[in-house]
């Protein structure tokens, strides 16, 4: 998700530095990166995007290693109580921030009780249930929970990082949220920020305090493209090494055909969905909450030709909101409804949905029309594709959907209202389906939440809290696929696809070992990267 782009003209004149001999591996080496999105602010307080950068800068108790594998990160090790209350974390020693100051348990128990204390909308999710943390020494961290989790290290302390108390600890109020600094983002991670202009372009430099070692590139430069051609374009010619997701686009084939480049494709934690606004309090017209008006428009998208035209075949059709890539916590019971405007015609019929005067769009019981604003936003090309085919489709029911594309900060604008009809979007879900069945749940619709579709269902929040205290895994699979039929049932997301990760880079001055696609870059650059 990202926002309006400006083009970038100052990176044009950096050159990478890549070693032509073995002996000159000590050279500085520059990576740069193409994105038509960057993220939405460096303050870790009030980010949401950019979860692929930030542990480059900060980091984390235990590190997202690709797929659905974990390795420790800032905690050598760790061990939990018979009880499954009380979690010990060992601490690495001789861990310092980038600017030197020492990184103890004592700074780490410090920054999560921040997180608590502060509420920090980007993070206090992962920490729920979690009662107190302390340091018991400057190597042993304890903290005790409320009750047993079954996702301590699979999902709460992935994407929660160690902020710096030299930064935070005078700041309060609102004025967490709106810190702008560059030390916002002061961390122990690989790499510090050195430059960053919104919407054009990110620099980064490498920690000479990194406690992992050397990091594998000097300088790793983010450049902002206006659209996704653009980019895959200066990925042909050089002017940018990688691109960690490939769009779907028209220029997309020309990347493989390019002797320069290694195209690599993987399954993903996705989800793309056309979103009904489902609030109470929401601005869409009654007709959009009847059920048999969800189940006419679920029947009315034709999945498969929108995987073929706009995701160029790189995508399966998706029934739930959580894909093969979670295993067996996939519901596989769910039977998609089939692509079928006869069935959608003949529901609208028999529920009393009439076109009277012949106009082509079909009328509600109160007189109004069938008529939805269909919103997608423009930070990725392909979505445009999306939603002509839907509004094409729905119009053979006797529904008005006109397409409509809106920047990402006027599509996030809409949400605490939810000033919205229909929507298609998409997630990057953690590799624990804990937050993705978190997004349904009432606490999720206040303002800041993550809802977007403002579904709230009190046997939905029961079935979350479930899974979120089951450490039987058959327990836990069981309550998540009650879950995901729920979401079915009731349409808040009209789930359409499940796409492949897919990733691109010059092959000519170094490679990834790893299947890149699927992993961190982070995890990536340290496992299998290596300059030619």
């Amino acid at each position: 998700m990202g926002k309006l782009r400006k083009p970038f003209v100052i990176l044009f004149i950096l050159a990478l530095l890549l070693p032509v001999a073995a002996g000159a591996q000590d050279q500085p080496t520059t990576l740069r990166v193409g994105t038509t999105y960057i993220m939405d602010t460096i303050n870790p307080a009030n980010g949401f995007y950019g979860y692929n950068i930030r542990p480059l800068w900060q980091d984390t108790l235990v590190e997202w290693a690709g797929g659905q594998n974990f390795e420790p990160g800032l905690a050598e090790n760790w061990s939990v109580s018979d009880d499954g209350l009380v979690w010990q974390f060992k601490i690495r020693e001789g861990v310092t921030y980038s600017d030197g100051a020492p990184l103890t348990a004592n700074e780490v128990a410090w920054s999560l009780n921040w997180v608590i204390d502060n509420e920090i909308p980007s993070m206090i999710s992962y920490l729920s249930n979690i009662e107190t943390v302390e340091a018991l020494d400057p190597t042993t961290l304890q903290m005790t929970l409320g009750a047993p989790v079954p996702d301590m290290i699979s999902a709460k302390l992935l994407f929660v990082w160690i902020v710096a108390p030299q930064v935070w600890e005078n700041i309060s109020g609102d004025d967490i949220t709106t810190y702008s600094e560059y030390d916002a983002v002061l961390g122990s991670g690989p790499y510090m920020l050195t430059d960053f202009q919104e919407g054009e372009y990110m620099i980064m430099d490498a920690n000479p305090n990194y406690w992992g070692g050397k990091p594998p590139v000097d300088r790793i430069i983010y450049q902002e493209y206006a659209n996704d051609d653009a980019m895959i374009q200066a990925l042909l010619a050089g002017e940018i090494d990688l691109i960690t997701s490939v769009p779907f686009s028209g220029t997309q084939p020309l990347l493989d055909a390019a002797d320069s480049v290694t195209v690599s494709v993987s399954d993903h934690f996705s989800l793309e969905e056309l979103i009904i606004n489902s609030s109470p309090d929401g601005t869409q017209p009654a007709s959009l909450n009847d059920p048999i008006v969800r189940s006419a428009i679920s029947h009315a998208i034709d999945k498969q030709q929108i995987i073929t035209v706009a995701y160029l075949g790189y995508a399966t059709p998706a029934a739930t909101f959580l894909g093969p890539a979670y295993g067996d916590f996939h519901n596989t019971d769910i039977q998609d409804d089939a692509f079928d405007l006869a069935e959608a015609n003949r529901l609208l019929d028999e529920a009393g949905y009439m076109d009277t005067n012949g106009d082509g769009v079909r009328e509600y019981s109160d007189g109004s029309l069938l008529e939805y604003r269909l919103y997608a936003p423009e930070s990725s090309t392909y979505y445009a594709r999306v939603i002509e085919i839907i509004s094409n489709d729905l119009a053979q029911i006797g529904i008005s959907a006109p397409p409509q594309v809106l920047s990402d900060d006027s599509l996030i604008a809409l949400q605490p209202d939810y000033d919205n009809d229909l929507i298609y979007w998409g997630w990057n879900f953690d590799p624990d389906p804990a937050f993705a069945v978190s997004i349904f749940t009432c606490d999720e619709t206040v303002d800041g939440g993550w809802s977007d579709s403002g579904y709230c269902n009190p046997d939905y929040d029961a079935l979350y809290e479930a899974q979120s205290t089951a450490v039987d895994h058959e327990q836990r699979r069981e309550a998540i696929w009650q879950a995901q039929q729920m979401i079915f049932d009731d349409k808040p997301y009209i789930p359409v696809a499940y796409y492949n990760s897919i990733s691109a880079y010059r092959s000519s001055g170094f490679s990834f070992d790893s299947n890149l696609a699927a992993e961190p870059i982070k995890w990536a650059l340290f496992h299998g990267f290596s300059m030619k």
